[in-house]
C-alpha cells in the first residue's frame, strides 16, 4: 500500500489535469468562443497549480501531509463541482483555477509520501500519471456521448476524491518524519546563482513548455479521419506512458537520450504540423514520456543535496508556469496563423537540444 496510495492520488490528479486538452473543442463550442479565449482555460488551471506549489513549499512543513492531502482533495472536490455545475465561462475558469490550487497539495505532498516508502518505485509512480492521461480523453467522450455533457465527468472526479478524503482522514496514519521541508525563499539566490541547478530547470521548464504546448493544441489541429481527436490523446498516452514505465532500458539503448529524443520530436511534431495528420502527434509520447523523468533522475545526482528541496519545489512551480504561457501564446496564434503557433514547442525543442549539449560537455 505505500506504493499504492501515492500512485492513485497522482493517477487520480493527472485525470482532472489531462481532461482539459481533449475538452477545449467541447468549452468552444459549449460557449461559442474562440480558440484564443479557450486557452484561457488551460492558463487558469495553470496558473493555480504555480501558485498552490509556491504555497505548500513554503507550507508544507508545517501542515504535514495527512493535513496537506486533505486541503487539497477537499479543494479538488469543490473546483470539480463548481465546473460540473458552470453554465458559462466564468465560472469555468474558476473551477480550473480552484482545481490548479489544488493540485501543488496533491502532487507535492503524494511525492513525500512515497518518498517515505522503503521500497519506492518512482517509475511506477510517474507511470500512473500516464495511466490518467490515457484515460481522460475516454471520460470525456463517455461523458459527452452517454450523459450528453461532458461536464458531467467532473461529478465522477469529485466522488474520486471523496473516496481519498475519507481514506486519507479515517485510515491514513503518517508520522511526523514524514513532513517535508519547507520551501525557504531565502535560499533562492544562493541556489539559482549554481549554474548546474538553473541548466537543469531551464531544461524541465522547457521541456514542460513543449509538452503541454503540443498537447493542450493538437486536437485543434488534427485530422480526425483516421481516428477522433479523443482516441489519438489515448494512443499518445498510452505511448507516454510506455515511454515511462521502460525508462531503464531504454537509457541503456540511447546513451544520450534527450538529444536522440528531441531530434526525432522535432521531425514528428514539424510532420504534425504539416500534415496534420494525428499518428505522427501519437508516435511523439513515446519520446515525449521518458524526457522528463531521465532529466529529474539525472538532476538529482548532479545538484547538491542541500538545494534538492528547492529544486523540486521551483520545479513543480516553474514549469508549470512555463507551460502556461506557451500553451496562451499558442491558443492565441492558432486563430489566426496555426503553423506559426507550432513553431512555439519546436523552437522550444531545438532549445532543449542546445542546452543539453552544455550538459553532456
Amino acid at each position: 500500500m505505500s506504493n499504492l496510495f501515492p500512485m492513485l492520488i497522482i493517477f487520480s490528479y493527472s485525470l482532472v489535469i489531462n481532461s482539459v486538452a481533449p475538452a477545449l473543442k467541447l468549452f468552444q463550442s459549449g460557449y461559442n468562443i474562440s480558440v484564443g479565449i479557450s486557452s484561457l482555460i488551460p492558463l487558469f488551471s495553470l496558473v493555480g497549480t504555480v501558485l498552490s506549489n509556491i504555497f505548500v513549499g513554503i507550507y508544507l512543513n508545517k501542515l504535514g501531509l495527512k493535513r496537506a492531502l486533505l486541503i487539497g482533495f477537499g479543494i479538488t472536490i469543490f473546483g470539480s463541482l463548481i465546473i460540473a455545475f458552470s453554465n458559462t465561462l466564468a465560472l469555468s475558469l474558476v473551477g480550473m483555477l480552484i482545481f490548479g490550487f489544488s493540485s501543488g497539495f496533491g502532487f507535492t505532498s503524494s511525492t513525500m509520501l512515497l518518498a517515505q516508502s522503503k521500497n519506492a518505485n518512482f517509475g511506477f509512480y510517474h507511470g500512473a500519471y500516464g495511466l490518467g492521461g490515457i484515460l481522460a480523453p475516454l471520460f470525456i467522450q463517455m461523458a459527452q456521448v452517454g450523459m450528453n455533457n461532458f461536464k458531467n465527468v467532473y461529478f465522477i472526479y469529485a466522488v474520486i476524491f471523496i473516496l481519498l478524503f475519507t481514506y486519507t482522514f479515517t485510515r491514513l496514519h503518517v508520522t511526523a518524519s514524514t513532513k517535508a521541508e519547507a520551501f525557504k525563499l531565502s535560499e533562492i539566490k544562493y541556489a539559482f546563482s549554481n549554474s548546474t541547478f538553473m541548466i537543469f530547470l531551464t531544461l524541465l521548464i522547457l521541456y514542460s513548455s513543449a509538452e503541454i504546448g503540443t498537447i493542450n493544441w493538437a486536437g485543434n489541429i488534427m485530422k480526425e479521419g483516421i481516428v477522433t481527436s479523443a482516441t489519438a490523446y489515448s494512443l499518445f498516452w498510452i505511448l507516454f506512458t510506455l515511454g515511462r514505465f521502460f525508462l531503464s532500458p531504454i537509457t541503456k539503448l540511447f546513451k544520450d537520450l534527450v538529444s536522440v529524443n528531441t531530434i526525432v520530436m522535432i521531425i514528428l511534431v514539424s510532420l504534425f504540423v504539416i500534415t496534420k495528420n494525428p499518428l505522427f502527434f501519437i508516435i511523439a509520447g513515446l519520446f515525449f514520456g521518458p524526457l522528463f523523468p531521465y532529466i529529474q533522475q539525472t538532476a538529482v545526482g548532479k545538484i547538491e543535496k542541500s538545494h534538492l528541496p528547492l529544486f523540486n519545489g521551483a520545479t513543480y512551480a516553474f514549469t508549470s508556469l512555463g507551460g502556461s504561457i506557451v500553451s496562451t501564446i499558442m491558443g492565441a496564434f492558432l486563430d489566426t496563423v496555426p503553423i506559426i503557433s507550432y513553431l512555439l514547442p519546436i523552437i522550444v525543442i531545438l532549445a532543449i537540444f542546445l542546452l543539453n549539449r552544455k550538459v553532456e560537455n
